[in-house]
């Protein structure tokens, strides 16, 4: 049993130095190409989070759009309007989904009895 447990423990052990030297010398010689695309990907997730932290370096501080981790401005509130399909309201786009969910009747915010909204939209689609 210990012999087999040494010997399991060398053949690890050699394995691992195996994969430590291969690896060191891919990046040593430059043959890793990921390597400078991960680092790219670490330098510009680590700007975005410093600018996420402080908005007063971007000179950002009055402005309605955040950036994300890839440097792209989105605005900070989806303000787009849709009309609903259920009941023809015009409601804006980050309301929508839980609007959706009281007017149909669906979700933990369901509306118990019928309204006079939706019924209106089951007289116009009839």
């Amino acid at each position: 049993m210990q012999l087999s447990s040494q010997f399991f423990g060398d053949l690890l052990d050699s394995i691992i130095v195996d994969i430590a030297s291969e690896c060191h010398r891919i990046a040593r010689l430059g043959l890793d190409h990921n390597l400078e695309e991960e680092e790219e990907e670490l330098r510009l997730s680590t700007q975005a989070r410093d600018r996420a932290a402080d908005p007063s370096s971007s000179g950002e501080t009055n402005s309605k759009y955040v950036v994300d981790i890839f440097g792209q401005k989105h605005p900070a509130v989806a303000n787009e309007i849709f009309e609903c399909v259920n009941c023809g309201r015009s409601i804006m786009a980050g309301r929508f989904a839980p609007h959706l969910e009281k007017c149909m009747g669906k979700g933990r915010n369901a509306r118990m009895k019928t309204t006079r909204s939706s019924t209106a939209a089951q007289n116009r689609y009839t």
